[in-house]
């Protein structure tokens, strides 16, 4: 039976929204369990994909669990005698082009042409018109607790991945089925496929992660200590649809900010997966980078890839680039094709520039052998009193203090600025080191990022998407709407003070572990030292461009999720807070210099 608690704690649950509420859903029609043969040239409806050949639509089929709950998937594969393989997209957003998608209400549909998609593709997931002609069937599971599906729905938990292998091994024994499978998709279908292959089914042959966190407390429900409840409630309502539970982890954010049994259960060790594994980041995304990469390190397969690209996460799932290299990996390890795919580069990322249409072209799949880069050198900024970042070897640094009001969305961050003297490309983690202070409350909120400026002292924005995607007219950073999935400000970096806590063992000297374990509170008016770690990033300067190091108590906007953030931050945070400076307070950044 599917777990009620963990480690003595009563999971906590809440009822699904059910599949005929169809707030930011499509109309609702229940399926019947059937197969039709759909012909090429057939469209779901105007201005969709038409099919390229004829193909093979099996509907609402039951797949029974281990512990006897039956869930329901479709079936989408080419007509033809011969066995093919199987890509599985395992998420609960919908099967059959009734559940969430997102892309019609993103400025610009992110690029993604309507006619593009066929719409038979699940949310985030791989479209069964590009794939039936490649030789590969595609099926769409709604997980327990989705839509039909039967059980309560565990979000991005172990269950998750028990309950996909059991799928995995159903379908790999189906008569049209080669017995290969593989997985496909971004974000939750992504961190089911890590959670899936650590449960090492037979036919799970390899995995193609496209962006999915591997921490649900660090990455996404509580970073930095900070829980996000307004988040979780708000996209879980959003996008999934059921008849029975859901785990409510917005109850769970606000009764356990605290790490244990419940969140641990929601971090996924990578280091027993063994088949080979092909992984995307990007670092528009503010859930993804970090679990991606921390996976993808620390699988234990000994072929793995790993790309960073420069795009935003669902534009990139439907290039023809990527869905032509997606393809060569699936090749060689669902059909055993020797095409050279070993050949390809273990680690390949991508460099931003920003600013607009003419001058925004980003350096793409420059070669390393791993992330971070073996040849980083990492350089040491101060931080000094008069706003700007010296390096040890060009200048003292001014000593006193910078305060911000912590506790207002309208007051000005605490900027520091560091120019560049000559062309600098910054790729990797960074780390700040803080020594802070609050006169008014015993803890703090803090929230750096880091953002680029051009030599006219003007902070830059990156579009996630190329411009030429973007229509006529749009030329300008300016010209583009306000919005975390089409602009990117800087990487942040997230930490409650009371959380300052690290672990010796699991820190290494620029990527700091917090265990999150227990809090301690800081009395008003003390001055301690925090380490804050910032996500991956991946920016060229010029010569006079500028880093800025931006701290704040809330969330730049549009760095993520700017529609929860309305008045006060919901934070901890009250009055000033005081950067201390001077040498015995040595605040400081460290950030990753590449030569590319």
């Amino acid at each position: 039976m599917a777990p009620l608690e963990i480690g003595g704690l009563a999971i906590p649950w809440t009822p699904t929204l059910r599949p005929e509420d169809t707030t930011n859903m499509a109309p609702y029609n229940k399926q019947e369990n059937r197969t039709d043969i759909l012909p090429k040239g057939w469209k779901k409806s105007d201005g969709k994909r038409a099919l390229p050949c004829d193909l093979v639509w099996e509907q609402n089929v039951e797949v029974p669990l281990r512990d006897g709950v039956k869930i329901f998937c479709d079936v989408l594969r080419p007509v033809t005698d011969e066995k093919v393989p199987a890509i599985i997209a395992f998420s609960p957003y919908g099967k059959a082009g009734h559940g969430f998608q997102i892309y019609d209400n993103c400025p610009f549909r992110l690029g993604i042409r309507e006619d593009a998609t066929s719409g038979l593709e699940k949310f985030e997931s791989i479209d069964p018109a590009e794939w039936a002609p490649r030789g590969y069937a595609v099926v769409n599971v709604d997980i327990r607790g989705s839509w039909e599906s039967g059980g309560d729905l565990y979000i991005e938990a172990t269950q998750m991945g028990v309950d996909a292998a059991d799928v995995i091994e159903w379908i790999a024994k189906r008569d049209w089925c080669l017995g290969t499978v593989s997985m496909a998709g971004n974000s939750w279908l992504a961190t089911t496929q890590w959670i899936a292959a650590i449960q090492q089914p037979p036919s799970l042959k390899c995995i193609a992660p496209w962006e999915g966190f591997t921490d649900m407390y660090r990455d996404v429900a509580c970073r930095g200590g900070i829980p996000k409840e307004d988040f979780l409630g708000f996209i879980f309502n959003q996008t999934i649809r059921g008849r029975n539970r859901r785990e409510d982890v917005a109850k769970a954010a606000r009764d356990w900010p605290l790490m244990n049994a419940y969140w641990q259960d929601k971090v996924h060790d990578a280091s027993a997966i063994k088949i080979p594994v092909y992984a995307l980041a990007s670092y528009s995304s503010a859930i993804h980078p970090a679990g991606t990469i921390r996976a993808f390190n620390a699988a234990g397969s000994k072929d793995k890839w790993l790309r960073v690209h420069p795009t935003q996460e669902w534009f990139d799932l439907y290039t023809k680039e990527s869905t032509d290299e997606l393809q060569k990996f699936f090749d060689r390890y669902l059909k055993n094709i020797d095409n050279g795919w070993e050949k390809t580069p273990k680690v390949r990322v991508s460099v931003l520039t920003y600013g607009d249409r003419y001058a925004a072209q980003p350096i793409v799949n420059i070669p390393f052998t791993e992330y971070p880069p073996q040849q980083t050198v990492y350089q040491k900024l101060l931080l000094s009193a008069n706003k700007t970042l010296v390096t040890p070897a060009t200048g003292a640094i001014t000593d006193g203090t910078v305060s911000y009001q912590a506790d207002d969305l309208r007051a000005s961050p605490a900027d520091f600025v560091h120019v560049f003297a000559e062309t600098t490309t910054l790729l990797g983690y960074s780390k700040a080191k803080l020594w802070v202070s609050c006169n008014e409350a015993d803890d703090m909120d803090i929230y750096l990022s880091m953002r680029k400026q051009d030599v006219n002292g003007k902070l830059l924005e990156h579009i996630n998407i190329p411009w030429e995607a973007l229509p006529e007219g749009i030329n300008t950073q300016e010209d583009v709407p306000n919005s975390n999935t089409i602009k990117h400000l800087g990487m942040p970096g997230v930490l409650r003070a009371s959380h300052r806590e690290t672990d010796p063992e699991r820190s290494t000297d620029i990527i700091p572990f917090h265990p999150h374990t227990r809090e301690d509170r800081i009395p008003p008016g003390t001055i301690v030292p925090i380490e804050i770690g910032i996500w991956p990033m991946g920016v060229r300067f010029e010569k006079g461009e500028a880093l800025v190091l931006r701290v704040q108590g809330f969330l730049d906007q549009c760095v993520e999720f700017p529609k929860l953030i309305n008045g006060a931050p919901k934070n901890r945070n009250k009055g000033k807070h005081i950067i201390h400076i001077c040498a015995k307070h040595d605040s400081h950044l460290i950030v990753p210099t590449v030569s590319v």
